[in-house]
């Protein structure tokens, strides 16, 4: 048992202090682009607020500058955008782009201000070599004044073809300054291992980020440990081992069921509206709830894992296709993604199995178990309610704030340590189950 636990807290303990790499520095801006297989390309162009201000003589709060605050900025900024950003492709020729909406961006260092474009250009195949030259600030333009000491970075934010998702770290070589505000992108070659690898980090990222499929592995852990019979109701399962085989056959079938629906809605075998499948996702997490509070198939959680893990394939396959990956990659882009989930799902379950595991013979466990259901049934419920009615409650705002790494590793060894004193003090006390 302490080897479990060394094994767990040690890589804890690094995570605490892990720091997700970002474009977002607070002072420099951005270009991010996504260059899509079937020849279409997109981007964000994305400044500090505060930067904005110093330029443009506005009065908008850096730190909490909201969606409204931004819009007010989307004429001016549209027409300084268009100015400054000159994509030039291989041959010479320069591509037409369109401005189209604002976003605020908040980050770990202030607000950025978002403007989004497209490139009114459709190629035979991604573009894989091209120049990318952004002069406003950088130099006067329109009378704007250049902010010395400025600089800016391009980031290829999206490319299936080379396995690149949700990219906000890895820069191109060229910074972008005064001097010289031209950025050349040269892209890798198609690299089927690099394709690869590239899924499986984002399906890891995607169980890290997916806190409705964080809370369903969750609802699923809460009774893993525990045993139910008609007379005497939950009691804690009498090893090790027979807790873990729980564990892996919840896990096995949840495997097993969204690998076959990530398949068919890859593919686009079948593919249900994802409304409805994130509805069903978010109560999948009640009825597990509920099945904590009154199972009706005793120790059978594998199956409930098994009929929702259905639903939470269609919404993996959802995210796939809303990235782009095009058919060419299909077939690589599910394997890796599915091996990425996979991976983090374990991991999270690694994490947090020994703190459960060292409760569920204290007084405190049963309690736990009802309390942590009502929870999460609560707010799969608020979930339920903003995709059905296709609105926003707020829930999520407030759950990232916890859920989001490096935070949520501080939450996990924060109650592992817990668990640890609680176990300590039941044994002490000779009232364990």
């Amino acid at each position: 048992m302490r080897l479990l636990l060394a094994a767990t807290l040690v890589p804890l303990f690094f995570m605490l202090f892990a720091e997700a790499a970002t474009a977002h520095d607070g002072q420099s801006s951005v270009i991010f682009l996504d260059i899509y297989p079937d020849g279409t390309v997109e981007g964000q162009v994305e400044h500090p607020v505060a930067l904005l201000n110093e330029v443009f003589g506005w009065d908008i709060d850096p730190e909490n500058a909201d969606e409204d605050d931004i819009e007010t900025t989307l004429a001016v900024m549209t027409e300084f955008n268009k100015a400054s950003l000159v994509l030039t492709g291989e041959d010479g020729s320069v591509w037409p782009v369109t401005f189209t909406d604002s976003e605020v961006v908040p980050t770990e260092n202030r607000v950025y201000a978002g403007y989004n474009f497209v490139v009114d250009r459709t190629f035979d195949e991604a573009p894989r070599t091209f120049d990318v030259t952004y002069k406003g600030l950088f130099e006067e333009l329109d009378g704007y004044p250049r902010i010395p000491g400025h600089s800016g970075f391009v980031t290829i934010r999206t490319d299936p073809v080379t396995g690149t998702f949700l990219n906000e770290a890895d820069f191109q070589p060229d910074l972008m300054t005064g001097a010289d505000p031209t950025t050349s992108v040269d892209l890798d070659n198609p690299s089927t291992a690099k394709a690869l690898w590239g899924t499986i980090l984002l399906g890891m990222e995607h169980i890290f980020i997916g806190t409705d499929h964080i809370l369903f592995v969750l609802v699923l852990l809460l009774p893993a440990v525990m045993l139910f019979s008609a007379s005497n109701g939950w009691e804690p399962v009498p090893t090790f081992r027979s807790g873990l085989w729980r564990v892996l056959k919840i896990a096995t079938m949840f495997t097993i069921a969204h690998s076959i629906t990530l398949t068919l809605g890859g593919l686009e075998i079948i593919e249900l509206p994802s409304k409805l499948v994130e509805t069903i996702i978010a109560l999948s997490i009640i009825a597990a709830a509920l099945h904590n509070l009154r199972p009706i198939f005793f120790n059978k959680e594998h199956l409930i894992a098994f009929a929702f893990g259905i639903f939470h394939g269609f919404g993996f396959a959802g995210l796939l296709s809303e990235l782009g990956v095009g058919r060419g990659q299909r077939l690589i882009s599910l394997f890796g993604f599915n091996i990425g989930v996979e991976i983090g799902q374990a991991f999270i379950i690694l994490l947090l199995f020994p703190a459960l595991f060292l409760l569920r013979r204290t007084a405190v466990y049963p309690w736990f178990l009802r309390i942590g259901s009502i929870l999460l049934a609560l707010i799969a419920g608020i979930w339920a309610l903003e995709r059905v009615f296709e609105t926003s409650l707020g829930i999520d705002d407030l759950l990232e704030r916890f859920t989001r790494a490096p935070r949520v590793f501080v939450l996990i060894a924060i109650v592992t340590a817990i668990a640890i004193a609680v176990r300590q003090v039941e044994d002490g006390r000779e009232r364990l189950a």
